[in-house]
């Protein structure tokens, strides 16, 4: 058994009893089992462990004991789980098409791949369960304390088309740099750390949750090279913010990282969305299922943060589902597609 499916299988117990209990239970004509798959990126630990835990909270199949007060307790009827998939953008799609009910994509992805859908409508969102964090990442031996100061540098962008690609380039263009202004080297994600670890780029772009599973790990290693994160702040932050619309301004805390000190940076939601298969009778039950303040408990323990909609919604990355409105007390705005789909 593989070592996500050990992750979600305590998290499925309650389920697994639930299930029990339904074959002694007398049949009930008027409660229908329902089943509602999350799909979520099989490399991202906090999209794996967020989705399996909406699962966990989301699940009430019939022979549950009946809902208190004080308690998580999900949908009536619900069997939720935690589907993997490779890419974000295999997730969207299957959502768009109806083949998956939801998923939990980056806003940017969801942005993209619905300005670019035929039926941009088909996708609309449930909440923002977490955020990702830039991480630009620099060898403290490179001689660079600012991103400016990457200009002449190795610096891992990611390959052509990649979502890296796009926000080193946006990044790059914050701070008054060109991709012609660095050395650039199309490497992302673990690639990318292993060469900055072994000192062929001096530096790299990386968008993940906070902390950085893989960055983690690589700073724990005794042998490691020293790293330090360079700051996405002021002026130049506000530049990024105007082309990377959906990110805001955030901290990685000092110590989050073994020995690297921490900077402000831009961070971007990491969105629940749903597809035509989610009617606005699911999607209400859904939305009082997270609403609900022993849920939002469960779903927020160790540290976690679930803002679901920030009171400020002026830019997401698709309509709110038309089942939740008066659920948040705001009134998001959906950024339009630009012609010729998103740049």
């Amino acid at each position: 058994m593989s070592r996500k499916s050990w992750l979600i299988l305590p998290l499925c117990l309650p389920l697994v009893v639930g299930l029990a209990a339904l074959a002694r239970a007398p049949a009930d004509p008027d409660l229908v089992v329902r089943y509602l798959r999350i799909g979520v990126v099989e490399t991202g630990e906090r999209g794996f462990d967020m989705g399996a835990s909406l699962a966990a909270m989301l699940s009430r199949p019939p022979g549950m004991p009946a809902c208190a007060d004080d308690r998580a307790c999900g949908v009536p009827g619900m069997v939720a789980l935690a589907q993997a998939q490779a890419r974000s953008a295999d997730i969207v799609a299957d959502v768009a098409m109806g083949r998956l009910e939801t998923g939990l994509v980056p806003a940017d992805r969801v942005y993209a791949a619905r300005c670019q859908s035929a039926n941009p409508d088909n996708i609309t969102i449930l909440g923002e369960m977490y955020d990702e964090a830039l991480h630009v990442l620099v060898r403290a031996d490179a001689g660079a304390d600012s991103i400016a100061g990457l200009k002449g540098k190795r610096v891992a962008i990611g390959p052509a088309g990649s979502p890296a690609r796009l926000l080193a380039d946006r990044t790059l263009s914050a701070h008054g740099l060109r991709r012609q202004d660095i050395r650039a080297v199309e490497l992302a994600g673990e690639e990318a750390l292993a060469a900055l670890a072994g000192g062929q780029v001096d530096a790299l772009f990386r968008i993940a949750p906070v902390p950085d599973a893989a960055l983690a790990d690589l700073t724990a290693h005794g042998d490691a090279p020293q790293l330090r994160l360079l700051p996405v702040a002021g002026e130049a932050a506000g530049r990024l913010s105007g082309l990377h619309p959906f990110g805001s301004v955030g901290r990685i805390g000092d110590g989050v990282y073994p020995g690297i000190q921490g900077v402000d940076t831009l961070m971007q939601p990491v969105v629940w969305i749903a597809g035509p298969a989610v009617d606005k009778d699911l999607a209400r039950a859904l939305g009082r299922a997270l609403t609900s303040t022993p849920n939002r408990a469960a779903l927020q323990k160790g540290g976690r943060d679930v803002p679901l909609l920030r009171p400020v919604a002026l830019r997401m990355s698709a309509p709110l589902h038309p089942g939740l409105d008066g659920f948040y007390r705001v009134d998001p705005i959906t950024m339009a597609c630009p012609r010729g789909g998103p740049r």
